[in-house]
């Protein structure tokens, strides 16, 4: 049995733009992929708010990168670190540029591929995934439009970019979740629909 670990956002902890509750087991992608994947164990950690190495001053403990460390000792071993992360990187009060989220994204990276380290047991292999644009139609018509902007929805549609060629030079996987699904109601977050588009379409990136 091998293990998988998913750290991310909101997306990965399941949130449901349609009630603001969380999706339950056997709808969130993270569930899904290990129905389709009977050979792994997946482990969720998904957290509202989560950046990769932007403070929030708004929600404290959003950085990714400060928990990441204690992610991997706390599930350690692992052989394979999902990370979906960059879409609270695009709130308007960061005003980064989808290059500079890629850099916050490299420093989780690296955090992985350091295992040394954190005296990790082995090395886990990364897949770096870019998560779907925000859609900016959808977004205009709820609640998400006060923490994100048309500057945001364009630096979302960036990130793929920048993340595959970071990713190729750091020698990690890469997948473009924007491929396979899009935002759901709110223009954020996924529906359940693309939760089950999400993870049909890792299961069979990870089984090649």
């Amino acid at each position: 049995m091998k293990t998988i670990l998913c750290y991310g956002d909101s997306n990965t902890w399941g949130y449901n733009p349609e009630t603001a509750e969380r999706y339950p087991r056997g709808v969130r992608w993270t569930s899904r992929l290990e129905e389709a994947l009977p050979d792994y164990y997946v482990l969720e950690e998904g957290l509202g708010g989560r950046t990769t190495v932007f403070d929030d001053g708004m929600r404290s403990g959003r950085r990714g990168l400060d928990y990441l460390p204690v992610a991997l000792k706390t599930h350690d071993p692992i052989d394979l670190v999902i990370l979906m992360l960059g879409t609270n990187d695009c709130k308007n009060r960061f005003h980064a540029h989808a290059a500079e989220i890629a850099e916050g994204m490299q420093a989780l990276v690296e955090v992985v591929q350091a295992p040394a380290l954190l005296h990790l047991r082995c090395a886990p292999d990364v897949l770096v995934v870019a998560p779907p644009p925000i859609d900016g139609k959808a977004l205009a018509q709820g609640d998400m439009r006060f923490m994100f902007g048309a500057e945001s929805v364009e630096t979302s549609r960036l990130l793929s970019q920048f993340y595959q060629e970071m990713a190729q030079r750091m020698g990690a996987a890469f997948f473009d979740a924007g491929q396979a699904t899009g935002a759901g109601a709110d223009g954020v977050h996924l529906s359940a629909e693309g939760h089950a588009a999400l993870a049909d379409a890792l299961a069979a990136f990870l089984r090649g």
